[in-house]
């Protein structure tokens, strides 16, 4: 009556459990064996402070016999894992930073953009304009240089080096076809 279920479970293979199980074992018998052994102290010492005092020491033994298993956790190899790959905290926490910081520029570059643009257009140019960054020693993006699609406009270019802070050397002046 069983036997199709059994041929079928013949080819499972439920190794490794055993450590677990074990593991659980031990803990409940030295929780119960604290317990019992907490239990059997406060019945043999008369009522008083020493009857309060050992069932605060066997309520700490209670304690220690549960977090007993955290002890045996190898707590320095832990790594954050995802798939079929591991990456430590540090490694996650540059990746991060470097993420954080393009984004951070990608935002500056694009404001100085349209700022750039908007002054231009407000001196009667019609241009494209494009920001190169560069980052400080803290990480913050600065402008570095900038392309800017039309003929040389002096006033753009003493705008540029004296409020936006780009020499005139590091600034491209590029005549664009239509």
């Amino acid at each position: 009556r069983f036997r199709p279920a059994v041929d079928y479970l013949a080819g499972v293979n439920a190794d490794g459990g055993e450590r677990m199980i074990e593991g659980i074992r031990t803990t409940l018998m030295g929780v119960v064996f604290t317990a019992f052994a907490s239990g059997l102290a406060c019945e043999l010492i008369p009522k008083g402070r020493m009857q309060a005092l050992t069932r605060m020491v066997g309520g700490a033994l209670m304690v220690l016999a549960l977090l007993r298993p955290l002890g045996a956790v190898d707590w320095e190899s832990a790594v954050i894992s995802a798939g079929s790959f591991s990456l430590s905290t540090q490694e996650q926490t540059d990746i991060y930073r470097s993420e954080q910081e393009k984004a951070l520029a990608s935002i500056i570059g694009e404001r100085l953009e349209t700022y750039i643009w908007d002054k231009a257009t407000e001196l009667g140019l019609d241009c494209s304009v494009h920001v190169y960054l560069t980052f400080s020693e803290g990480g913050i993006p600065l402008p570095d240089s900038v392309r800017i699609g039309t003929a040389y406009d002096r006033e753009l270019a003493v705008w540029l080096e004296e409020v936006v802070g780009i020499p005139a050397e590091k600034q491209i002046w590029v005549e664009e076809s239509a």
